[in-house]
């Protein structure tokens, strides 16, 4: 048999390396853990709130109805406010009720001035004349967009139909500069030709 060799100073602290158990400079130390026999219990939260019924509806009570709807300012007088306007032939405002100002904006039958301020245009007619008159190319690709722009218009899609405007109105404008080009080039070389 072989005799137990004492243990030195370094496996009396637990060892050396990574069988001994040592820390290194970039490791990290655990704890042991005790070990756990038998189920573990895990503790479950649940909320009582969405396992009921919810409460009935009641509505608000009508005594403190006033501070759910206040009341209209002061400068607007207490009248029966008009929200229709009238056919043909009828008076405006109705006979009994003084006119007043009203304390929210009434529709008066005309377009708001917002961001859409009316149809895009189609640029058919001056597509048609820069494809006869200054350049085949690019006045044949601005009347496929005058086209898809009038299509647009016909089903109702506005933004399809502003984006193709602007592509037709920029090729009918590139058109137009060329030809000018083209012409005032071809004018040049005429006369330089015919004077030299």
């Amino acid at each position: 048999m072989e005799a137990e060799q004492p243990a030195g100073p370094a496996e009396q602290r637990g060892g050396s390396g990574a069988a001994g158990g040592l820390q290194g400079a970039g490791t990290r130390w655990d704890p042991p853990r005790p070990r756990v026999e038998g189920p573990v219990v895990v503790s479950a939260v649940n909320n009582a709130a969405f396992e009921e019924d919810p409460p009935p509806y009641t509505p608000p009570d009508p005594k403190s109805l006033h501070l759910l709807y206040p009341p209209f300012p002061a400068a607007f007088s207490q009248q029966a406010p008009v929200v229709f306007q009238p056919g043909p032939g009828g008076s405006f405002p109705p006979q009994g009720i003084p006119p007043a100002p009203l304390p929210y904006p009434t529709f008066n039958g005309q377009p708001s001035a917002g961001p859409a301020q009316g149809l895009p245009k189609d640029y058919l007619v001056e597509s048609v004349l820069v494809t006869v008159f200054c350049c085949l190319l690019t006045g044949v690709i601005a009347l496929v967009y005058s086209y898809e722009t009038r299509a647009a218009l016909s089903r109702g899609d506005v933004v399809q139909a502003n984006v193709a405007s602007k592509k037709a109105q920029s090729l009918v404008l590139f058109s137009l500069l060329f030809g000018l080009f083209a012409s005032i080039s071809w004018v040049i070389y005429v006369l330089v030709s015919l004077y030299l």
